[in-house]
């Protein structure tokens, strides 16, 4: 299965696991993006969430790995099939990281 992703980079789904029990699918993506960046999280939720027809707020990001000097990616993709199955199996750093937003660490501030 091809991936568009953006004008200089497009993914091959090489394994698509469906995992019944839990309610998702496992995924592993290799990313060609030779002469250009790896693509964004961002980018990689909505080029999965479309092309299997899922809600992009269900497509979690588990990793993305670039070897030194490589012009490809592997990604490890999951798609739940309910957000509240998401949210119990997900670790929370995880889940912000893919939605963008950042949870505070405590600790003193300087100041």
């Amino acid at each position: 299965m091809k991936v568009k992703l953006s004008e200089k980079a497009e993914g091959v789904v090489e394994k698509r696991v469906k995992n019944s029990v839990i309610g998702r699918e496992e995924l592993t993506v290799r990313i060609y993006h030779i002469g250009g960046s790896t693509p964004s999280r961002k980018e990689l939720r909505n080029a999965i969430a479309s092309l299997l027809q899922s809600k992009e707020g269900l497509v979690v990001v588990r990793k993305i790995d670039t070897p030194y000097g490589a012009g490809y990616s592997l990604a490890r993709v999951h798609v739940y099939d309910s957000e509240e199955t998401m949210k119990k199996m997900e670790l929370k750093h995880i889940l912000d990281r893919d939605a963008g937003t950042k949870s505070q660490k405590g600790g003193k501030k300087n100041g």
